[in-house]
């Protein structure tokens, strides 16, 4: 499991008790639970300004050292309209050596998997070095969801979706229901799920193969948990049972990923592409271009700089005000009352609030109404 938006995680964090936080931390070290990209949101690229996008970088950063000890290796960008090498430069600047993204336009998908450049070395356009290189993991079709991870026909891959089991809620818009893996039908079932496999491996360099196994609003109840792995490790342990298959299927994190990437790479003498540039503007299929975003709903958009500059100025104030407090007192303790607690509260407040509006649909202007309306009051 990985986890990428660190907002939402402390708020669940803080309702749980000790026992349940005891267990977190073991997940974490056993390396079960890997918290991906460490920003306080998944920050959209486009409108946020760079400080905004390394505050809230720092506000995750901070709480992850704090409540966990760990420090996220992987960055993970699967739903901003777009991907901007600043974002990227400001990852490697916070110890981040590999990345995921994945709304790129379709055409651009298109081309790299005709060359097999999906898994290339982001560089910075100004650097004629390698230093800021980061290895970055393009997904090749539509979407993250899992009917568009396995394969190329989602159709196909939708059957491999277990949450999606006859009598759920959630269904497959293909009309063909996913199966429970049993003795009687595991071979059919693993060698349809292994033909997408291969289809997608032939658009990368490496026999390293992502299959992501999640969506948006998942993993909420006990079941889902059962029904994935369940039926998945019947699949996994077919596979590894027929070694004339050639495949070894297991479930890992994005460390897993691109520890066992890097490794085959080195073994093989293979290096992956260099590319510069942005990937803007998106579009997803035929002429849908996600370029309003970049103006829509203009007032929050401007009161979010507003924010940004007050706050910075703030911050530049308190600090100042501390350090004339000490060099007046001469023995580096603060004037008597002054509330430097409080005062750091509300800056914290203030962080936490700009560094929430940078999320991909906040910023962006896509959030619902009512959404939008609570940033604005926030």
């Amino acid at each position: 499991m990985i986890w990428a938006e660190i907002s939402y995680f402390s708020k669940w964090w803080s309702d749980i008790d000790d026992q349940k936080r005891a267990m977190v931390k073991r997940l974490v070290k056993a390396g079960q639970l890997e918290l991906v990209t460490g920003g306080w949101v998944m920050a959209d690229e486009a409108n946020s300004h760079y400080y905004a996008l390394l505050d809230q970088l720092m506000e995750g950063h901070q709480w992850l050292q704090t409540h966990l000890g760990v420090k996220p290796s992987s960055g993970w960008a699967i739903d901003p309209f777009g991907h901007s090498p600043s974002m990227t430069y400001l990852l490697k600047g916070a110890g981040i050596n590999n990345m995921v993204v994945q709304r790129v336009h379709y055409s651009v998908k298109k081309h790299f998997a005709r060359q097999q450049t999906l898994e290339f070395l982001w560089r910075q356009s100004w650097d004629l070095s390698s230093r800021s290189d980061i290895t970055c993991h393009m997904m090749p079709f539509y979407s993250y969801d899992v009917p568009h991870t396995c394969g190329p026909n989602p159709a196909v891959c939708c059957q491999f979706d277990f949450h999606r089991l006859p009598g759920g809620r959630v269904f497959c818009p293909w009309r063909i229901p996913p199966q429970p893996i049993t003795e009687q039908n595991v071979k059919e079932r693993a060698l349809l799920l292994l033909d997408q496999y291969r289809q997608k491996s032939r658009l990368f360099r490496s026999p390293v193969l992502l299959v992501p196994l999640g969506d948006d609003f998942r993993y909420v109840e006990s079941k889902e948990w059962d029904a994935q792995f369940n039926n998945y490790q019947k699949l996994f342990d077919y596979f590894n049972q027929h070694p004339e298959l050639h495949i070894k299927a297991r479930f890992g994190t994005l460390s897993d990923y691109f520890a066992a990437l890097h490794q085959r790479l080195n073994k093989a003498g293979t290096t992956l592409p260099t590319l510069r540039g942005d990937f803007f503007t998106y579009a997803d299929r035929d002429d849908h271009y996600w370029s309003g975003y970049f103006t829509s709903r203009p007032f929050y958009k401007r009161l979010d700089r507003t924010l940004e500059s007050m706050l910075r100025a703030t911050e530049i104030l308190y600090t100042l005000t501390l350090a004339e407090m000490r060099r007046f007192r001469k023995d580096g303790r603060l004037v008597e009352g002054f509330p430097a607690r409080e005062h750091y509260q509300r800056l914290t407040e203030g962080r936490r609030s700009l560094g929430l509006f940078q999320h991909h649909d906040a910023i962006a202007g896509t959030g619902r109404d009512p959404v939008v309306i609570d940033y604005g009051i926030r």
